[in-house]
């Protein structure tokens, strides 16, 4: 059977083809109001690997389900993330303003407005958030966390705890990416089931504050 090489988490559906785009300093002498949005739902399991059809259909069970339970309840990355880029956003002068409504990209309008040469554009038109909320720029980032399991056809070849971060910082008067960044942390996992999974709990954990300190310390320096 032929194989196909698969890494789910590596991208996602909200920032699937962006382009990398690094903050400039000149962005924190603008005095400005920004609209953060979280979009993060369950932890979940997600595969590396080379794995052909059957291969896949045979991994696809809920073996990690308790597991990704307990870390659910355990560790809350929306309400830190909130909590991490308003800190930010509010110490270099930016007002901030908590966007709670979910993103579904399978729904939200494409970008087709025009582009100036020399700049990067967002794949979504966000401009109803402008007035909507009245904000200036959105920060928006996509969340995945929980499992990633690596995989040779059927046989499982390792097991990371896993936190990937991709966010955005649009200037929602022309849709123009000032930000655009991926952010992803695994950890190594052993006896993952051990002590109601404390171990899972805590890799996750690990991957995430080391995800949220490359944020502060290099995406939003």
């Amino acid at each position: 059977m032929k194989k196909l090489f698969l890494v789910f988490a590596a991208l996602t559906l909200l920032t699937s083809c962006l382009p990398k785009v690094a903050l400039t300093p000149e962005y924190w002498s603008r005095p400005s109001k920004v609209g953060i949005l979280i979009n993060s739902g369950a932890p979940a399991k997600y595969k590396e690997g080379s794995q052909g059809l059957l291969d896949m259909a045979v991994t696809s069970g809920d073996k990690y389900q308790e597991g990704l339970n307990v870390i659910g309840e355990r560790i809350k990355p929306k309400e830190e993330l909130i909590s991490l880029y308003s800190e930010i956003l509010k110490s270099r002068g930016k007002e901030v303003v908590i966007i709670d409504e979910a993103f579904d990209p399978k729904t939200a309008p494409k970008f087709e407005g025009s582009k100036t040469e020399g700049k990067k554009y967002s794949r979504y038109d966000f401009s109803s958030f402008k007035n909507k909320y009245n904000v200036d720029e959105l920060l928006i980032t996509d969340v995945n966390y929980g499992f990633m399991i690596s995989y040779y056809g059927m046989i499982e070849t390792g097991k990371m705890a896993h936190v990937l971060l991709n966010t955005s910082l649009i200037n929602l008067t022309d849709q123009s990416l000032v930000l655009s960044d991926m952010n992803m942390k695994n950890e190594a996992l052993k006896k993952w089931k051990d002590n109601n999974y404390e171990n899972s709990v805590q890799g996750v954990r690990k991957a995430l504050d080391k995800a949220k300190e490359e944020e502060k310390n290099v995406h939003l320096k």
